[in-house]
């Protein structure tokens, strides 16, 4: 009998597990392994993928991935029915060398795991502090643990792989300097997925005097696991007992000093996310890392999970809490049935109203604020080039973006609270079946979730996508999704020419991003024939209150990522455009219009006019398009100029100006596509090239993208014009 074919709430035993090397190891370090017991809880709508439940966890597995394992009746017919293969020694485990080109597909450089990515570690080590190293399995809290002990404002995700490089905070603690390192969430150092490889090469660099070992305490038995796998690096641990508040709620008891004696380590309970036992458990990491001596108890035990039943046994007992049976209410909702995508569907519309909506009235303050300084400089201000420059190519740019900050915080708002939830893993669950069709993964929709709100950090997101095929082909589909930057392109230029099918106009573009990044994905697949093994093997953490402080906290880190985003390659894309658009300056009788046409960007605008000029555009419009490679906000602000808008940054002032032009509705459609299409911006192509390894993903985006959006503007403009 094969596990696939249990029926809910039935539990049997697993006897072998089936498949492909990788494939048992991943499954092994989640606890299916020979003589476990495991309870199916529920299938997800269409039964593509089962939810088991086992050592206190819930994981999700495909379900051909669970008709590989062979399960009995009993644990002794499990014990006697296994193959001695089925799970490895500890001690013969790979290392993060030897299996990073599994991890990454073979190509790499940059970090361990090859994929390019550096370590975001801005704070070197200092003499005389004490390094401690963060480790933990994913939702066990650990990034909740290092904000409060160091302040620091790492995301604290409910879904495995929020944390993706390692971070790195300072404070003190009873006179002794500490510097805190958060490393990624890994549930062994095996190097299966990038954040194993990742977490292994750090350690091994043995710049570590101590591990904080963040320990679930309602999830013991496979934490644990990883706990055995750090012992070998022979540093002083110390374990944090996270939730505890949870445990002792369930009425779970667990004898902690019996444990500390049998694990060689002191443990200390926590409640992270309220800030409880984080000062104590420093202060026993600093003594530890001050005694500097190691005295673990020795293993005979060569099946790791026996030795982890072993150590537990007799002193934990674990009992169903409120937060399982409110899961267990919540999923039969949000996971179990088709309902459950109209739900998401509802939810994600609910989102984005909100976000447009209710943002619009800050947008319309932010626009006033900015409107008023820029009349308080020109009036100020001499005339000259200088004042120009400050005002139409600084403010007018960058205020142009700057407006849309209200959008930003809201949307990534909302991103915080779904992560927080844990309802994230349940979207992974039930849109998986969809994008394993075009060779995408499960893990691929938070990346394109994130996409609408920002390109960047969606393209570093998908280094939670531990099959290198599923994580490029979700790399080069993200930049199709409608990130905020094209909000002002698609709310001017479709209010301008559309005004009364303006919200339809922009639905319409929302969804085409959608279809063509998941036919970009399929397409794709089918050409890159590279044949990784998939698997879904994704754990369904407790639905949780998110915790109001870290929540804000988030909003307000992407809310700053923005502004330095507007800081950085925005103003220098700003400046450089105005440059080339006011020089060379020629007569001072010039209209503007006449100036920018006879400017270096005009000339360059003109140059392109052949190539444009079948999508329906004019010289103008392929000056807007240029601009639009260093952000897209750019390119409403540079049409506006171009077109004679006296108050550029204003969109009503735009639309009036737009619509009153000589751009056809055909034509401001097909502009609609383009800027729909081809890829978002200078900051996004330098993300592909850091989480792909190289500039020939990054290459790739640009020219694919900019190659379909030219097509389909075509397409859009042909059928236009035989309709308006």
């Amino acid at each position: 009998m094969y596990l696939s074919e249990l029926r809910d709430n039935e539990s049997a035993f697993i006897s072998v597990v089936g498949g492909s090397a990788a494939f048992r190891l991943r499954l092994e370090e989640m606890g299916f392994v020979p003589g476990q017991e495991v309870k199916r809880v529920y299938a997800s709508p269409f039964s593509s993928s089962i939810v088991f439940a086992m050592l206190g966890q819930k994981v999700a597995l495909r379900k051909k991935e669970a008709a590989r394992i062979q399960i009995v009746s009993t644990m002794e017919a499990a014990v006697a029915a296994a193959r001695p293969t089925i799970v490895p020694d500890l001690s013969k485990m790979q290392h993060a060398e030897d299996a990073s080109s599994s991890a990454c597909g073979g190509s790499c450089n940059g970090c361990s795991c090859g994929c390019g990515s550096k370590s975001s570690d801005k704070l070197p080590p200092v003499e005389g502090e004490v390094n401690i190293a963060l480790v933990g399995n994913p939702n066990c809290g650990k990034t909740a643990f290092f904000n409060a002990a160091s302040g620091g404002h790492e995301r604290t995700g409910n879904y495995a792989g929020i944390t993706v490089t390692s971070v790195v905070g300072r404070t003190r603690c009873e006179g002794t300097d500490l510097r805190i390192v958060d490393l990624p969430g890994t549930y062994s150092l095996n190097a299966f997925s990038p954040e194993e490889a990742y977490v292994a090469r750090e350690l091994a660099k043995g710049e570590a005097q101590v591990i904080v070992n963040v320990l679930d305490v309602t999830n013991l038995e496979r934490n644990l696991l990883l706990t055995l796998q750090l012992r070998r690096y022979g540093v002083p641990m110390v374990g944090v007992l996270n939730m505890y508040d949870e445990f002792e709620g369930s009425g779970s008891k667990l004898d902690i000093p019996e444990l500390e004696k049998r694990l060689g380590m002191k443990l200390i309970p926590t409640v992270s996310s309220q800030g409880k036992g984080v000062e104590e458990a420093l202060r026993e990491a600093v003594a530890a890392a001050k005694a500097g001596q190691v005295d673990y108890p020795e293993s005979s035990e060569k099946d790791a999970h026996a030795y982890v039943h072993q150590l537990l046994e007799g002193i934990y007992e674990l009992h169903e809490g409120r937060s399982s049976r409110v899961t267990a209410m919540l999923d039969n909702i949000f996971a179990r049935t088709p309902l459950a995508y109209l739900f998401s569907l509802l939810l994600m519309a609910f989102i984005f109203y909100v976000t447009f909506e209710i943002g619009a009235y800050p947008m319309d303050w932010l626009d006033a604020g900015v409107g008023a300084l820029s009349e308080w400089l020109s009036q100020t201000m001499p005339e000259g080039w200088v004042r120009d420059l400050l005002l139409d190519g600084v403010l007018g740019g960058v205020g142009a973006v700057f407006i849309f900050l209200p959008n930003i915080l809201i949307l990534y708002f909302f991103i915080s609270i779904l992560e927080d939830s844990g309802y994230l893993s349940r979207a992974a669950l039930l849109f998986d079946p969809l994008l394993r069709r075009v060779g995408l993964h499960g893990k691929s929709f938070v990346p394109m979730l994130m996409g609408f709100g920002c390109s960047v950090p969606a393209v570093m997101a998908t280094r939670t996508i531990e099959n290198y095929k599923s994580r490029m082909l979700t790399i080069l589909a993200v930049p199709m999704m409608s990130c905020s930057a094209r909000i002002p392109v698609y709310t001017v230029l479709a209010g301008a020419f559309f005004p009364d099918h303006a919200a339809l106009v922009m639905f319409f573009l929302y969804l085409g991003g959608i279809i063509m990044a998941l036919l970009t994905a399929w397409g794709m697949n089918k050409i890159y024939r590279r044949t990784d093994e998939t698997h879904f093997v994704m754990e369904m953490p407790p639905y949780r209150w998110p915790v109001p402080k870290g929540v804000f906290r988030h909003t307000w880190e992407k809310g700053r990522q923005y502004l330095r985003k507007m800081g950085g390659i925005i103003l220098v894309a700003c400046v450089v455009i105005w440059v080339l658009g006011y020089f060379p300056s020629g007569d001072k009788g010039l209209t503007p219009t006449e100036q920018q046409e006879q400017s270096y960007l005009g000339q360059v605008g003109h140059a392109m006019e052949p190539i444009i000029e079948p999508l329906g555009y004019d010289w103008r419009m392929g000056v807007g398009i240029l601009a639009g490679v260093g952000a897209k906000e750019l390119m409403v602000g540079t049409l506006g100029v171009l077109y004679n808008c006296e108050d550029s940054e204003d969109e009503d002032s735009l639309r009036t100006v737009l619509a009153a032009s000589d751009i056809a509705p055909a034509a401001a459609l097909s502009y609609l596509v383009f800027a729909l299409l081809y890829f978002p911006c200078l900051a996004t192509v330098a993300a592909i090239k850091a989480e792909a390894g190289g500039w020939k993903y990054a290459i790739f985006a640009m020219v694919y993208t900019t190659g379909l959006a030219y097509v389909m503007a075509f397409i859009t403009y042909r059928i236009a014009l035989m309709f308006m």
